[in-house]
């Protein structure tokens, strides 16, 4: 058992290492290559909207298959296609639509795997966080050799060590064997009713800004830290601290919950977010600022995705759990991304860099406001549907 479980930490310690190379360099791969930052925003706009649109499909294929580890490998293999073929493709319709197909495929892997890895461990499931800890070490990894491997012009050899880390996460998924049967499922409510309701129009707007203020960092970090004078491996380490002060805050989830209510945990994140951002305008020299601002990852990332997760499970009875998270994945990560990046891009060449970044604080503000009028009150856990009666719109 031993064994199967350091091969199920292997798919991820890949999957994410080739994450850990492509979120913190592909912008700078393609300014490289020549690309101006609306062009890139356009880019990882495409990158954005095939997680609303494709991975979901992906997964629903996988489901009806009943053969997900083929999938797997199957969506693997054609993501190691891409990424040999990104250096060949010149005009930029043609880049955006292979990295549309990768990032359908690469998005919808991850769900996936998820799904296999609780299926294989069974009633030992609680044992899935420390399985998954192995992908933020992976991540950390690369991202910090990356700023090794890909500095100055070395940049250019993105896509060979992306195909690599791939080729990587395509054998781990090999000699994994199937899983148990899944449980029956119970008939799912609709959502209509749920949509109606205050607080989760509020929750799914909130999500929305957060994810849209992540636009400028995403996109653009790496640009603007070497613009003001940060070494690619400077570079690379405050991308690996931000995902290390990620993974305290998932160690210490049970006893925030405990103490906290989810009300003030969500407002406490969505607010060190602005801070965040506008710390990284302000001073994007001072190594130790940015330092600080990169741990705020552990509020504007993990809290936040806890707390999520929690939201959407008060707000959301069980049977509708699934879309629940996967509603509040596709607007706040998909739409949210998504147009974030676009003005993120579009603030960076029509005003400034630094204006990109206080324009994220502000969305940042303007969530933390929703937040703290709208989210109060949520309801108990509970089987069922929550009570609508006082909040519908």
């Amino acid at each position: 058992m031993a064994a199967s479980r350091a091969r199920l930490a292997a798919g991820f310690f890949w999957y994410f290492a080739a994450v850990g190379v492509f979120v913190p360099y592909w912008p700078v791969y393609l300014d490289a290559r020549g690309l101006d930052a609306l062009a890139i925003g356009f880019l990882m706009s495409v990158f954005a909207a095939m997680r609303v649109v494709g991975a979901p499909l992906y997964a629903h294929w996988a489901d009806a298959s009943g053969r997900p580890l083929s999938l797997l490998r199957f969506g693997a293999a054609a993501c190691l296609a891409c990424a040999l073929a990104f250096p060949w493709l010149g005009p930029l319709p043609a880049l955006a639509l292979a990295l549309a197909l990768y990032s359908a495929l690469w998005n919808g892997i991850v769900s996936v795997y998820d799904a296999h890895v609780l299926d294989r461990l069974g009633a030992e499931s609680g044992r899935y966080g420390a399985l998954r800890l192995w992908g933020s070490v992976g991540f950390i990894a690369t991202s910090i050799a990356g700023g090794v491997a890909l500095a100055g012009e070395r940049v250019g050899l993105l896509p060979y060590l992306l195909a690599a880390l791939i080729g990587c996460t395509w054998l781990s998924f090999g000699g994994q064997g199937g899983g148990a049967a899944p449980a029956p499922r119970r008939e799912a409510p609709p959502l209509g009713p749920l949509l109606r309701d205050r607080r989760v129009i509020v929750f799914l707007l909130v999500s929305f800004l957060m994810l849209a203020s992540h636009g400028a960092y995403y996109g653009f970090l790496s640009l603007y830290l070497a613009e003001h004078g940060h070494s690619s491996f400077a570079i690379g380490a405050l991308w690996a601290w931000a995902v290390a002060a990620e993974i305290l805050v998932f160690l210490c989830g049970r006893w925030l919950l405990e103490r906290f209510s989810l009300h003030a945990l969500v407002v406490a994140a969505v607010a060190a977010t602005a801070l965040r951002w506008l710390l990284i305008a302000t001073f994007p020299g001072n190594l130790a600022l940015v330092a600080l601002a990169q741990a705020g990852h552990m509020a504007s990332f993990g809290l936040f995705h806890l707390c999520s997760v929690n939201v959407a499970r008060r707000l959301f009875p069980a049977g509708a759990a699934a879309r629940a998270q996967a509603l509040h994945g596709s607007v706040g990560f998909g739409l949210g991304g998504m147009v974030g990046a676009v003005a993120a891009g579009w603030i960076w060449e029509a005003v400034s860099p630094q204006a990109a970044f206080y324009a994220s604080a502000a969305v940042a503000a303007l969530a933390t406001l929703l937040a703290a009028a709208g989210l109060g009150g949520l309801p108990p856990e509970r089987d069922g549907y929550p009570d609508f009666g006082k909040s519908r719109v």
